[in-house]
């Protein structure tokens, strides 16, 4: 085995040594050009590199101390260290090398050429799809409590959320306190009005009354100065006609005594005129018996004459005595008419001046009677308006109160629930939680953290893997995504989010041959395909963070 071996081996190293002078050529010219260029501490490394190159290779026949350095190491070697040399060069390492070579490009190949799907995650609740009732409250209060979950199904006017009611059932009490004082006072006023209308009728009545007393007083008055002054017109009148025949009356009392002047004259003379018959009679001139008819007619005349002219003068004195008495009593009537007529005068001007005065006050009665009204109507009608007013406050509050328990309006799913915690603040305006109608599609209703929903598109593909349901099982259920919400929203434990909707394929699975519907509020992932990236992409990915 030795002794066929070593032809063998001569040949080989023949061949090597054949070969050897041209290697060393081409190596000492790479170092001859490499020390123009290299520094001097890489000169000698290459200078001493090439002197144990020449050791195990045998060097250049040339050199003598070279080939005596070879000889003596070759004597120091093993035999089986000079059988590895003296063997051939094995083709495993270029193998290797080229199995490397082929497994670097095709993963290179496969890197920058193959692609593979970046998905996005998503987890969330089966959700009813369609007119969503967004419960929002009306104004700025504080969350008392909360009585349902998100996922939750819910009967119409079931309590969702209620809010703090203590302020406004304080405030409600207020106005009712309020509205209660404002209809007592409104109550006195409409009294006091009654009131002073009865009172303002009454002095209207009374006034009347008076007046019309007054007037009447007045009209007697006027009636009797009339009536006095129409007699004291007559009483002088009659005065007149009085003072008339007293002077009528005057001039024949004269005429009596001068008729009884004359009477006696005659008388005288008839005396005479006798006493010269008697004297005829004696003297036989005459007849007694004529004489005696003379004495006779004489004393006939005179005794006619005297008793006419007594008669006459009798009455003429007494109609005179009564025609004075009458114009005495005339004038005294007149004068105490005339103090009558002075006195209805002054009656009457007396009744009309309180007539007036009457007048006067009764008006100012009425005035006053009708400011005080109209005041009283004026703060009638202003606690009309502050129990208006009061009312629409109280109206307006009670209903704030009614609606701080926000219930859901129709039967369905809480799709939403946006306040987690009680406590929290709410405005007026802001969707408390949203509740789909039941009988709806379902959908998925999920959150999507922000540094995944990058790339997130509508109508995205989607892969829907329910937790009731392993997927290993009963697979994948194929979805899209119908919307992504415009802005994020902050969350406890995934910090900002998006909320995303995803539209199902089908709203089922089958086991054994049956149908097993879906139901709202159960939880499931969503696997979104965002985009196909180059594994070479992803690969180099860590690098790039670096950078």
């Amino acid at each position: 085995m030795s002794q066929s071996s070593v032809p063998g081996q001569n040949s080989i190293g023949s061949k090597a040594k054949a070969a050897q002078p041209n290697l060393l050529s081409e190596t000492r010219s790479k170092d001859a050009d490499l020390n123009s260029s290299m520094p001097q501490r890489d000169v000698d490394f290459l200078h001493q590199s090439s002197q144990k190159i020449d050791a195990i290779y045998g060097g250049d026949d040339s050199t003598s101390a070279t080939s005596q350095t070879r000889a003596a190491n070759t004597t120091n070697w093993s035999t089986s260290l000079q059988t590895v040399l003296d063997q051939p060069p094995s083709t495993l390492p270029r193998r290797l090398m080229a199995g490397g070579m082929v497994f670097c490009i095709a993963f290179g190949a496969w890197a920058w050429l193959g692609q593979i799907e970046e998905v996005g995650h998503a987890q969330g609740r089966l959700v009813p799809k369609g007119d969503v009732y967004k419960i929002h409250p009306v104004d700025s209060n504080k969350i008392a409590t909360i009585a349902v979950k998100e996922g939750q199904e819910v009967q119409a006017g079931q309590v969702l959320v209620t809010l703090d009611t203590t302020i406004a059932a304080s405030e409600v009490e207020r106005l009712q306190q309020a509205l209660a004082a404002h209809k007592g006072e409104l109550e006195e006023r409409r009294a006091l009005i009654d009131k002073a209308r009865l009172e303002a009728q009454i002095r209207r009545r009374i006034s009347a009354a008076q007046l019309q007393v007054q007037t009447v007083a007045i009209a007697q008055a006027k009636t009797n100065a009339t009536t006095t002054q129409a007699m004291i017109g007559q009483l002088r009148a009659d005065a007149a006609a009085q003072k008339a025949q007293l002077a009528e009356l005057k001039p024949l009392a004269g005429t009596d005594r001068d008729l009884l002047t004359q009477l006696r004259q005659d008388a005288a003379a008839n005396k005479g005129r006798v006493a010269r018959l008697k004297a005829l009679v004696k003297q036989g001139a005459i007849s007694r018996d004529h004489l005696f008819e003379i004495e006779q007619a004489a004393r006939d005349r005179q005794s006619a004459v005297t008793k006419g002219l007594v008669g006459e003068g009798m009455v003429a004195r007494n109609r005179l005595f009564e025609v004075k008495q009458a114009l005495g009593e005339r004038q005294s009537t007149l004068v105490k008419n005339q103090g009558e007529f002075q006195q209805s005068l002054s009656e009457a001007e007396r009744l009309r001046a309180e007539l007036f005065q009457k007048q006067a006050e009764g008006e100012s009665a009425q005035l006053q009677a009708a400011q005080q009204i109209q005041q009283l109507e004026v703060e009638a009608n202003q606690l009309k308006a502050k129990i208006a007013e009061t009312q629409t406050l109280l109206a307006s509050t009670q209903a704030k109160l009614k609606q701080s328990v926000l219930t859901a309006p129709v039967a369905g799913v809480v799709s939403a629930l946006n306040v987690p915690n009680k406590g929290e603040v709410v405005q007026p305006g802001q969707t408390v939680a949203e509740v789909a109608p039941q009988g709806a599609p379902l959908v998925l209703s999920a959150i999507l953290p922000n540094r995944e929903a990058g790339f997130i598109k509508v109508g995205m593909p989607v892969q829907v893997k329910l937790d009731a349901y392993p997927y290993q099982e009963y697979g994948i259920v194929p979805g899209t995504v119908a919307s992504i919400s415009p802005n994020t929203k902050p969350d406890e434990r995934l910090g900002a989010i998006y909320r995303v909707e995803v539209v199902l394929e089908r709203n089922y699975i089958s086991t054994n041959q049956q149908i097993t519907k879906f139901k709202a509020g159960q939880t499931a992932t969503a696997e979104i395909i965002i985009r196909q990236r180059r594994i070479a992409d992803i690969l180099l990915d860590p690098f790039k963070q670096l950078q």
